[in-house]
């Protein structure tokens, strides 16, 4: 006599596994969207310790004026001369006459994830760059560094709001 699994015991194995991968996908792509907002607030903070860097020279170095790329508070004007929605830009390097980080990151474009990008052109004239994360199709979060104070602001252009965007800047 052949031993074989009737059909009952199949459906139950097949609901079990339904059962378990619909409670472990869900907390799969909260942590995949934990290490993305994790790599996003890591880049933030390290811009934000290059911007201070750079300040605390002005500072320090008096002879140092808007010709060199700072405003007259003495912050930069602008974290890096990229294109809007262009990929593979130097994001947050500085620019030719003023140097922030060592190893900028690399600008995608709007349409992939897990990336930087400039979603707006630069307002020289008040000193503002514009810039988003996209973690998913769905999330994202705008800020916009103000080189007149030297700091991250949110907006409400992205998906995850002004929230979510400030979870990151914090």
């Amino acid at each position: 006599m052949k031993k074989s699994f009737t059909l009952i015991e199949l459906i139950f194995v097949i609901i079990i596994i339904g059962l378990l991968a619909s409670v472990a996908v869900p907390k799969f792509m909260q942590t995949k969207v934990s290490a993305s907002s994790a790599s996003a607030k890591s880049v933030v903070s390290s811009v934000r310790t290059a911007i201070e860097t750079k300040h605390g020279e002005w500072m320090i170095n008096d002879d140092l004026d808007t010709s060199d790329g700072y405003t007259p508070q003495g912050y930069p004007k602008k974290l890096d001369e990229a294109s809007v929605n262009k990929a593979g830009q130097d994001l947050f390097g500085g620019t030719s006459k003023l140097k922030l980080l060592k190893n900028s990151i690399k600008s995608c474009s709007s349409l992939d994830n897990d990336c930087w990008f400039k979603y707006k052109a630069d307002d020289t004239d008040k000193n503002i760059s514009y810039y988003a994360y996209k973690f998913t199709e769905e999330d994202n979060i705008t800020l916009d560094y103000n080189g007149s104070n030297g700091k991250f602001e949110c907006n409400n252009d992205g998906s995850m709001g002004k929230d979510g965007c400030e979870s990151i800047i914090d």
